[in-house]
């Protein structure tokens, strides 16, 4: 590495840890592909890492078939999405809550591509840097059998609550970064942030 990709590195690295504010996603989604699914929920925790600044979550209303299996998984029926906004106006919330901060998800690619696919229709952009939770679990705490959310917050002892609700596992996946944070410290984990551009092409 040329001492100039150093030198900008470390410096991309200190601005990160100076200004670090992070917004923690979940997005709950009518299929298993993100690319084929629509968004049905939305939950958002923003964090400083020292404390919370904002939280929001809401149901979403679709078009799309909600599969028995999908309303089984979430707990969410057709019904329940009946007089919930359209993804447009979650839209403009999520871009008002996101922008300058550090997208955080479990699973950030399927999290991030879900809402690419729906931000695509709406005419906005979204490209953040992203932390993965769960490969940045991979790096920190080799050797577990399954790095799940559901697995991961056993091991830790964070009480997830419904399982494949945005609001719960949102909630989950903080606790989980608020903790690796507290036993590897804060410029550790931001050595994992990486811009959605480079994340997309992984």
């Amino acid at each position: 590495m040329s001492s100039i990709t150093q030198a900008t590195d470390a410096t991309y690295e200190a601005t990160l840890m100076q200004t670090a504010e992070f917004i923690v996603v979940d997005v709950e989604t009518t299929h298993g592909d993100p690319m084929r699914g629509s968004i049905i929920e939305v939950a958002v925790i923003a964090h400083n890492g020292i404390s919370e600044l904002d939280r929001w979550n809401t149901l979403v209303n679709t078009s799309a078939e909600l599969s028995p299996f999908i309303q089984k998984l979430t707990g969410i029926t057709p019904g329940m999405l009946e007089g919930a906004p359209f993804f447009p106006t979650v839209a403009k919330s999520l871009h008002a809550s996101t922008h300058g901060r550090i997208m955080v998800a479990h699973n950030v690619r399927y999290d991030m591509t879900a809402l690419q696919h729906e931000l695509a229709r709406t005419g906005l952009s979204y490209q953040p840097d992203t932390l993965c939770t769960e490969r940045l679990c991979r790096q920190l705490v080799p050797n577990l059998s399954y790095y799940n959310l559901g697995s991961l917050s056993r091991y830790f002892g964070i009480r997830q609550g419904h399982k494949h609700r945005a609001a719960h596992d949102a909630q989950a996946a903080l606790e989980l970064l608020l903790r690796l944070i507290n036993d590897h410290g804060q410029e550790r984990v931001m050595k994992a942030v990486v811009p959605w551009v480079q994340e997309a092409r992984a």
